[in-house]
C-alpha cells in the first residue's frame, strides 16, 4: 500500500517529552501501512534515541535516523530525504497532536490534489493549561493558489501546521535553510507561495507546547541578529526570481521583509557582529512601505529609513 503521509520529527535533548509525541500519532485512526513516522536523532546527548528506538521496535512504520549535531533545519531536510509519503509533516518532538484528527485532513488533502494544507493550532502549557489560537478566518475550506493564500493567511508561518506534497518540496528544491533560527520564517513562505492549490482547515489539531528554553525564550542575540537577516536575505532573492512586481505576492513579501528586519534591530545593538554598515547595504533597505500597513508600521519603518540608531533608541517607547 502507498504510504500518504511521511511524518518527520526531529529529535534533540528531548527525553522528557518524545514519547507523548511519538504516541499521539498513532491515536489518529490510521492504519500503520498508512503512513510513516521518521524520527532523526540529532546527535542528542540524553536519552532520546533509546527512547526512539524502543517505540521502533513496537510498530513496522517508524524509521529511526541518527545523524550528527546538525540543527533543526538539517534534521528536517535528513527526514525528508529519507520520507516516501505522498504527503510530508514536520512534528516537533516536544509537542503532540490531538487524537482522531489527522485522517479526515489527509483524506481532505489527497482527495482535492493540494500541494500543502494548513491547519490551527493550540498552545499548550507545562501546568496542563491549553490556550486556544484564536485568529478568525475567511477562507476556511477554500482553495486557493499559493500567492492568495500568503495574503489571507490566518496562521504564523510556522512549518508544523500544514501537511505538504512531497512531490511539490522535490519539483521546487524546497528545504530549509541550515544554521539558522527561526527557519519557519524563511521556509513557510516560500512554499505557501510555489503551491497552485493550498487550503486551510480551521482546526486546532496541534498542540504546541510551551516551555523554557525553546528558542524563542532563549537569549543568542547576534545569533538572532544573523538569522534574520539570513531569512530578509533569501526571501528578498526569492521575491525577485519568483514573483511579479506591483502584485499582491510582491507586497507580501515586502512587508514580510520588513517585519523580519525590524526583528533583527529589536536584537542588534552597536557592539553586534552585523555593523551598521551592514545593515543599511542590505539591497532592500530602504525599506518598502508596502500597502496595507497601519500607521504605526509605516511609522517604525520611516523610521529605520530614517535612522536605525535613532530607531533602536525609541522603539522601546513605540
Amino acid at each position: 500500500m502507498k504510504i500518504e503521509l511521511s511524518i518527520i520529527v526531529p529529535v534533540y535533548n528531548v527525553e522528557q517529552y518524545l514519547l507523548r509525541c511519538l504516541e499521539s500519532l498513532f491515536v489518529q485512526g490510521m492504519d500503520e501501512s498508512e503512513f510513516e513516522v521518521v524520527v532523526v536523532n540529532d546527535g542528542s546527548p540524553d536519552n532520546s534515541l533509546n527512547i526512539a528506538e524502543n517505540f521502533a521496535g513496537q510498530h513496522t512504520n517508524v524509521k529511526v535516523i541518527t545523524r550528527s549535531n546538525g540543527g533543526l533545519s538539517a534534521a528536517r531536510n535528513t527526514g525528508l530525504e529519507h520520507s516516501e509519503g505522498q504527503y510530508i509533516w514536520f512534528v516537533d518532538s516536544d509537542d503532540f497532536i490531538e487524537p482522531n484528527t489527522v485522517k479526515p485532513l489527509l483524506d481532505y488533502a489527497i482527495a482535492n490534489e493540494l500541494d500543502a494544507l494548513c491547519f490551527n493550532l493550540q498552545l499548550y502549557f507545562d501546568e496542563g493549561k491549553i490556550e486556544a489560537y484564536n485568529n478568525p478566518s475567511t477562507i476556511d475550506g477554500k482553495i486557493l493558489c499559493g500567492e492568495q493564500y500568503l495574503v489571507s493567511q490566518p496562521m504564523p508561518p510556522a512549518a508544523v501546521l500544514a501537511f505538504y506534497k512531497r512531490e511539490q518540496l522535490i519539483k521546487y528544491d524546497l528545504r530549509f535553510k541550515v544554521g539558522i533560527l527561526h527557519e519557519d520564517q524563511e521556509f513557510t513562505p516560500r512554499a505557501y507561495c510555489l503551491a497552485q492549490r493550498i487550503s486551510y482547515v480551521d482546526k486546532a489539531i496541534y498542540n504546541y507546547y510551551q516551555r523554557e528554553g525553546s528558542i524563542m525564550k532563549s537569549g543568542r542575540n547576534d545569533k538572532r541578529v544573523t538569522s534574520f537577516l539570513t531569512i530578509c536575505d533569501s526571501l528578498y532573492d526569492f521575491c525577485l526570481a519568483n514573483v511579479s512586481d506591483n502584485s499582491v505576492a510582491y507586497n507580501y513579501f515586502m512587508k514580510q521583509i520588513a517585519f523580519v528586519y525590524s526583528q533583527a534591530l529589536a536584537f542588534w545593538d552597536i557592539n553586534s557582529v552585523v555593523t551598521l554598515d551592514e545593515l543599511k547595504s542590505k539591497p532592500y533597505y530602504p525599506l518598502a512601505k508596502a500597502s496595507g500597513l497601519n500607521m504605526k508600521e509605516l511609522f517604525k519603518i520611516s523610521l529605520m529609513n530614517f535612522s536605525i540608531l535613532l530607531y533602536k533608541s525609541i522603539t522601546k517607547f513605540i
